[in-house]
């Protein structure tokens, strides 16, 4: 799967949403984060009305691209088969799901391949980012009963049904049709026929 650059507006995208529920501490380099697991599954409906697009689906792989900036920061591109949809405009059956590994305690990192997720994603560019606090979590039951209560059962995503095109086959002991030359030979030879005729008949009736 090809890597996308990573632009400046996907990183301050990525930024702001880790920051949104993050304390920095003034004395230390990395964000102590407020967001934990506990709190993201008690807040379903604030996480999901806030978010561009909920979908479940499953990690098939991702790639990395670490940034030389002088941090450990990398940002992971996953590769998501997509289930159900939820909210949003995702209309794809295979979508990327992009999230980040810095110096805060709220970052997701890479997302596990084979498991299942519910995706709650923003849209950056012609990306979907993911982060800490937005409320990404792998896949509940109660947390799919919320969701269901929220916005229906959701969709699978619209199936691609390619053009049909009529095709003509021979039926055995069945000639095909006569070309137009071939229907219109014997029709041609009574004509000519005719006009030789009329000139025998015009010689004779000179003499």
């Amino acid at each position: 799967m090809p890597t996308p650059p990573v632009t400046l507006l996907r990183l301050l995208v990525l930024a702001l949403l880790s920051s949104a529920l993050v304390w920095v501490a003034p004395s230390s380099a990395s964000a102590a984060c407020t967001c934990t697991a506990a709190v993201i599954r008690s807040d379903t409906e604030r996480l999901a009305r806030n978010a561009n697009s909920v979908f479940t689906g499953t990690v098939v792989g991702s790639t990395v691209v670490r940034l030389d900036d002088g941090t450990a920061t990398a940002v992971f591109t996953a590769e998501v088969t997509v289930e159900l949809i939820y909210k949003g405009d995702v209309r794809e059956s295979t979508v990327e799901v992009e999230t980040v590994r810095g110096t805060s305690e709220c970052d997701l990192g890479r997302l596990e391949a084979g498991r299942r997720y519910a995706f709650f994603v923003e849209a950056a560019e012609d990306a979907l980012v993911a982060d800490g606090c937005g409320g990404t979590q792998p896949v509940r039951p109660k947390l799919l009963v919320e969701l269901e209560a929220l916005y229906g059962a959701g969709e699978p995503p619209p199936v691609e049904v390619p053009a049909e095109t009529a095709s003509i086959e021979p039926v055995p002991g069945v000639e095909d049709p006569p070309t137009f030359t071939r229907a219109a030979a014997p029709g041609g030879a009574m004509v000519l026929v005719g006009l030789l005729g009329l000139v025998v008949v015009r010689r004779l009736a000179r003499r």
